[in-house]
């Protein structure tokens, strides 16, 4: 009965383990990161857009010439419609220059892979976290996690680094 009760006991820690985090969980890490590389169609063709602590990279500019290097603005968020510069950052020190202008003591970052991105012809997820786990691997004591979205809502998590 003993032999029952722990294959039982093992069998559902399994299981739980297998689920991945919880919904809690993933607020809890997601709450934790100082800056999102959002993946999302934004509101133009080519632009990405910096808003807050959020980088809206632009999925069809990614699908079509690769992550660098990428035309990006910095809007306020309580006005998103004022246009503001653009700056072209072509490559990974020039994005973590750039990341630093919102954050200055960022280590832990968040990748969010909007649902728009299934519709973009020629985006490669894998690919593109590749290249930005690369790039974020550069700041000592960091950490990476790997978000999708569906429905506006976070509904996964997994740690990269």
């Amino acid at each position: 009965m003993k032999k029952l009760f722990v294959a039982f006991a093992a069998l559902v820690s399994m299981a739980l383990v297998a689920c991945g985090p919880s919904k809690l969980e993933i607020q809890e890490m997601s709450a934790n990161c100082d800056v999102f590389i959002e993946v999302r169609e934004t509101l133009d063709d080519t632009l990405s857009l910096m808003v807050g602590n959020a980088l809206y990279l632009n999925v069809k500019h990614v699908a079509s010439n690769g992550l660098f290097p990428f035309p990006v603005s910095t809007r306020d968020p309580q006005e998103l419609e004022r246009e503001t510069a653009t700056d072209h950052v072509n490559n990974a020190e020039e994005l973590l220059k750039y990341l630093r202008y919102s954050s200055p003591n960022m280590v832990n970052f968040g990748i969010v892979i909007g649902e728009s991105t299934k519709n973009a012809i020629g985006f490669d997820e894998g690919k593109l976290v590749k290249e930005l786990t690369e790039v974020f691997k550069k700041v000592d004591g960091g950490s990476l996690i790997l978000f999708h979205e569906a429905a506006g809502d976070i509904v996964s998590a997994k740690k990269i680094f």
